[in-house]
């Protein structure tokens, strides 16, 4: 077999925009992705990023860019297990002070990839020290060297990045919150105790987002028919827990997000829509709301009956604030009755 290289059939394309001055300046968005997908730098508990020391490590690494590259400032950013993203702003008009990084790979073994990333390097062109390529090197080799002295990890870092250029606020706020939002993308099982039966408490795997702690609170079961005319007021609970599908409950639901009330949603379309309100990313983020995935997503009578008598079965109290006559409500509220 030859494995000389062949450079028409083992060239690396570069994933870099061609004729674009990343020494220009400009805002970015930067994504890095450990090798082979490694959990690296934490776990996913409960929706929420539990980073270990090297996650820590990294985090720090990213913050201390000024120190190293006054040209560059980090803005938000997530460390994952597996990956990062984060937002960094260049600036052009800066002079940058002469290498004095610790991310420098000096201390690196010889034989090393990262090697080959010295400033000294003959390969590399010189004045490169100001470009977004330089910043995200300086952060990658940093992690390593740290993870090499403190871990059995050696290769840490898939080789390369991806970057996106920010043209506009609007496209930096719609990045941001997909950084905030990272975390809660992940879909998890809880093992919750539900009613199965009359008052037979099981222990049950179910998927959601958010925070399974409000599980154990004491939970105000949420139901109102369609038609309804607004509530006067909205009584007091631990945790309101609905699928918040009529109108009403929706104008409900809204409200309890206003007041950053603790939630438990059960959404008719499952828990991959729902995050996209900004209230709801916002009560995600502060640990107030559990999202729960019910058996059954479709947005029909057969599911909306089976969600309230899911409710009705777990909560610990109901707010019923109208019931149309002879509705599905009506009927699992007598059947509750009887």
């Amino acid at each position: 077999m030859n494995n000389k290289y062949d450079p028409a059939k083992h060239h690396r394309r570069s994933i870099r925009l061609k004729g674009h001055d990343y020494a220009g300046g400009g805002l970015y968005f930067v994504t890095m992705c450990t090798h082979k997908a490694k959990k690296i730098f934490g776990e996913i508990e409960n929706g929420q990023v539990s980073l270990n020391a090297a996650g820590n490590a990294l985090a720090k690494c990213w913050s201390e860019i000024p120190k190293h590259f006054p040209h560059a400032t980090p803005c938000e950013f997530v460390v994952m297990p597996d990956h990062f993203h984060g937002i960094i702003r260049m600036c052009a008009d800066t002079v940058v002070a002469k290498n004095l990084s610790p991310f420098s790979p000096k201390n690196l073994s010889p034989n090393s990839p990262a090697k080959n990333l010295s400033p000294n390097s003959p390969k590399r062109p010189i004045g490169t020290s100001r470009t977004l390529g330089s910043v995200v090197r300086g952060v990658k080799i940093g992690t390593t060297k740290w993870c090499r002295k403190n871990t059995s990890v050696h290769d840490v870092w898939q080789r390369d990045y991806y970057e996106m250029i920010i043209h506009d606020k609007e496209m930096e706020n719609n990045i941001i919150n997909y950084i905030k939002m990272n975390p809660w993308k992940c879909v998890v099982e809880f093992e919750i105790a539900v009613v199965v039966g009359a008052k037979n408490l099981s222990p049950v795997r179910m998927r959601g987002i958010g925070n399974p702690a409000l599980w154990g609170a004491d939970k105000l079961g949420v139901l109102c028919s369609r038609n309804a005319l607004r509530p006067d007021r909205i009584p007091k609970a631990d945790v309101y827990f609905g699928g918040f599908h009529s109108p009403m409950e929706k104008e409900i639901l809204a409200r309890l997000l206003e007041l950053k009330k603790p939630v438990i949603y059960c959404p008719a379309w499952g828990i991959k829509g729902a995050p996209r309100m900004a209230p709801v990313r916002d009560a995600l983020q502060e640990n107030r709301m559990l999202i729960l995935e019910m058996e059954n997503a479709d947005a029909d009578l057969s599911a909306a009956t089976q969600r309230n008598e899911f409710i009705i079965g777990n909560a610990e109290n109901l707010w019923v604030p109208y019931v149309s006559k002879g509705g599905m409500l009506e009927k699992l509220l007598e059947g509750l009755k009887s």
